[in-house]
């Protein structure tokens, strides 16, 4: 038994004995009545000292967003203009993970407590909920959803938070100014949003019974979350191929994928928002399928291609109208050049940043090679 824990208790129902502490019965009661959902079983509580609590919800992070995964986004988002090449988004994960004071673990089915400071009220309700999710239809699938599809990830945990925010009370804060710091917030908070009102419309649709629907088989994209009508008629994503390798013979040059995500409603949305651009909710709407991918060239020098579909050729082209304003924004200082093979291209440094597209798909790369990865993708 781990020296560090200060005591452990069992959360159970209204009434019954043997729960104390900081997860109250009558904290429990608010969870379940405004949740929805009953407790089966008593729920597992530690508390912990500051030092163990930061060590696990550190631990939780880089389970269900496993660093090699981390590093990846560094170079994604280094791509995406959101942040400089020589910096990482690390600390401000570590940041807002320690920054919780209450934290369910659905892998170790135990809520955790930090001691001091103890948690409010209403982020404990918050967890609570997570907790009651979890023993109603089981939330361990969503530690290693990540990995596999980004969108479906934050569609998922938006909704499990968006119930939880309903029962507590909590909403997002006020954004911060820092483009990356904007783009992680509405992400990371999507569910005190969106996801809140996505529970709140299946509700005044269907009740419970929709609910525990949506609790079962997760929106498989964040479009769903964002749009009811999608997710009750499992309007799914529509798929985006991308080379394997792109070549120019005549420059002698080759890139090869390394990898990619899938980039759904939720992340176009954020990005524009991320650096102010109006309209965000209205551009990302026509959103019908999206991957963002890294290729690097013989030489190790990289390129991020943001490669999206849309509903319609008008909705694509409103997007290709609004990219010279985005990439303006995200890379200050750009040059404009004229480039054949794409509709717009810029220079800054040794980066090329291009953007262009066909039909319904539209495709933005930056990087060493952003002309010619954009207009291969575009093909």
């Amino acid at each position: 038994m781990r020296a560090l824990v200060a005591f452990v208790i069992c959360v159970v129902l209204a009434g019954q004995a043997g729960a104390a502490g900081a997860a109250s019965p009558t904290a429990l009661r608010q969870a379940e009545l405004l949740s929805g959902l009953k407790a089966h079983r008593p729920i597992r509580t530690i508390t912990e000292p500051a030092a163990r609590f930061n060590v696990d919800v550190v631990r939780a992070l880089d389970r269900g967003y496993p660093r090699a995964l981390q590093r990846l986004d560094d170079r994604l988002y280094v791509g995406l203009g959101l942040q400089p090449p020589d910096r990482s988004t690390r600390a401000k994960l570590l940041a807002a993970a320690t920054s919780v004071n209450a934290q369910y673990d659905p892998v170790a089915q135990v809520l955790r407590v930090r001691s001091k400071p103890a948690p409010k009220r209403a982020e404990l309700v918050h967890e609570l909920v997570r907790a009651l999710v979890d023993q109603n239809v089981g939330l361990r699938r969503l530690s290693t959803l990540r990995p596999r599809d980004r969108d479906a990830s934050l569609a998922a945990n938006a909704v499990v938070d968006g119930l939880a925010s309903l029962a507590s009370g909590r909403r997002a804060s006020a954004l911060p100014r820092e483009p990356l710091d904007r783009f992680l917030t509405l992400e990371g908070t999507a569910g005190l949003g969106p996801g809140r009102t996505f529970i709140a419309q299946l509700r005044s649709i269907g009740g419970s019974f929709a609910v525990s629907t949506a609790l079962r088989t997760f929106p498989k994209t964040t479009e769903q979350m964002l749009h009811v009508d999608k997710f009750l008629d499992r309007e799914g994503s529509r798929s985006v191929a991308l080379a394997q390798r792109v070549d120019d013979q005549a420059l002698h040059t080759s890139e090869t994928l390394t990898a990619s995500e899938t980039f759904g409603e939720l992340d176009v949305r954020a990005l524009l928002r991320a650096f102010g651009l109006p309209g965000a909710e209205r551009a990302a709407a026509g959103w019908a399928g999206g991957r963002l991918a890294l290729y690097v060239g013989a030489d190790g020098a990289a390129t991020v291609a943001l490669v999206l579909r849309w509903d319609s050729i008008d909705q694509a082209q409103a997007w290709r109208t609004l990219t010279p304003r985005y990439v303006l924004a995200a890379f200050p200082g750009v040059e404009e050049r004229v480039c054949p093979a794409v509709d717009h291209c810029w220079v800054s440094g040794a980066r090329e940043i291009a953007s262009t597209g066909t039909g319904a798909l539209t495709v933005v790369a930056s990087g060493s090679a952003g002309e010619l990865v954009a207009a291969a993708l575009a093909r």
